[in-house]
């Protein structure tokens, strides 16, 4: 990673133009595969195993770490963005605005981690939560907890099982899998979100949305393809009311919202999409100034990721952060879940360690 060798606010030169009081940033990006308790399965694919990245920046001791969470389905791999994270150039780590600006060009996911790993340095070295560093209240934060798409009585068994959970979102990505969530809509008392990932056609995705809203749901997230234009959203969006429709491949960045506005209820915020805490505050506003509900997602990710974007959660309607809740072998600590609640813990930064 190519870094200033100095801190603007720790380094001054000498006549001869010579640098002084030199403390360069140490930086390290490595692999990390994490595994799910059960498969994980969505409408276009199905995994136990996830690569994740996470990057550390260093300085003066203290070190800012930040995960990137790379897709196949956005052309992200895991190699590719350890590679870009270490040619990432920061002049100033202090200068958070100005890192992410001179690395836009990034992957978003290791936009994403640079983002979170210079937040967390800074409210280290300041000895606050990355909350307070951004002028928020600590959250309590209520996150959905994800039924990926499984047989049908699997499904309902793991229904049951979660029963004390007070908000359950499931995957779907055909008619069976919506009869599923009508079976599981009968005996649990959860409220219920469905996330299709872009299953259905246009005139399937009306009919979808019709039959959902008539189960009793309390949400849909992204019922038909991004490709498929903003029309056929307005027209799913149209069958769910009252029940708000969610874009979420639809909406990656801010600049994707106004073109949404009237065609969705709102919009889906991942990290991991947007490049950070810093773009995904200006999709929050952005949304509001149309009157949009937000959503904050993630990906399968440690509890580094999670509690990266956890610290920013108060500012949603709905939350859906339970990526480190499925997985088998998280190797970093800090928050707690207790029945899809997180809990942040009061350490300076994200609050995460590794095991």
């Amino acid at each position: 990673m190519e870094i200033c060798p100095c801190s603007r606010l720790e380094c001054a030169s000498g006549d001869n133009g010579e640098k002084i009081g030199r403390n360069p940033l140490k930086t390290t990006a490595k692999n990390v595969t994490v595994h799910t308790e059960r498969t994980f399965a969505i409408a276009r694919s199905s995994t136990d195993s996830f690569e994740r990245v996470i990057f550390e920046i260093e300085e003066n001791g203290v070190v800012g770490i930040g995960e990137a969470a790379p897709t196949n389905y956005y052309g992200q791999t895991a190699k590719e963005v350890a590679e870009a994270l270490e040619a990432a150039v920061v002049p100033d780590p202090w200068d958070i605005e100005g890192a992410l600006t001179e690395n836009a060009d990034l992957p978003s996911t290791a936009l994403a981690a640079l983002d979170n790993a210079l937040h967390d340095l800074a409210a280290k070295r300041l000895g606050v939560p990355l909350h307070k560093l951004l002028g928020l209240a600590k959250p309590e934060t209520q996150s959905a907890f994800t039924l990926g798409i499984a047989e049908p009585e699997e499904t309902l068994a793991e229904a049951r099982r979660l029963s004390s959970f007070p908000i359950l979102k499931m995957k779907v990505g055909s008619w069976r899998d919506i009869e599923t969530v009508k079976a599981v809509a009968e005996f649990s008392d959860a409220e219920l979100w469905v996330d299709a990932n872009e299953a259905f056609s246009p005139d399937e995705a009306v009919e979808a949305a019709i039959s959902l809203r008539e189960a009793g749901v309390a949400m849909i997230e992204q019922p038909v393809a991004a490709s498929a234009g903003t029309l056929a959203m307005r027209r799913a969006m149209e069958a769910a009311h009252p029940v708000p429709l969610i874009a979420d491949e639809s909406s990656l960045v801010a600049s994707d919202i106004p073109k949404l506005a009237g065609c969705v209820s709102g919009v889906n915020v991942k990290m991991a999409k947007c490049g950070g805490i810093r773009n995904a505050l200006k999709m929050v506003y952005t949304a509001r100034a149309h009157g949009m509900l937000v959503m904050l997602g993630c990906m399968v990710e440690t509890s580094v990721g999670i509690a990266a974007a956890a610290h920013i959660s108060g500012l949603f309607d709905f939350v859906d952060l339970d990526g480190a809740m499925l997985l088998a072998d998280d190797p970093y600590s800090g928050p707690t879940y207790e029945n899809g609640r997180i809990i942040l813990t009061d350490e300076p930064g994200l609050g995460v360690w590794e095991r």
